[in-house]
């Protein structure tokens, strides 16, 4: 049971790198100068889509408006 609990915490929680990123276009998002590619935005849309953390760390950065509910 603890070895199924902890494949489920391990495959929805993000990794480094993709925290970062998910963070620097989050922040470029809210900037005024800052562009973000559509390319970027597609990345961001479909990982917050398959991952719970990722949308809820998002969401945070973002209103909650900006980023659709299922």
């Amino acid at each position: 049971m603890l070895r199924v609990l902890y494949r489920l915490v391990y495959w929805t929680m993000l990794s480094t790198n993709y925290r970062l990123e998910l963070t620097d276009i989050c922040c470029r998002m809210m900037s005024t100068d800052g562009e973000v590619s559509l390319d970027e935005r597609i990345w961001m849309k479909k990982l917050c889509d398959a991952n719970a953390s990722a949308r809820s760390l998002a969401e945070s950065l973002l209103c909650p408006d900006k980023i659709e509910r299922d």
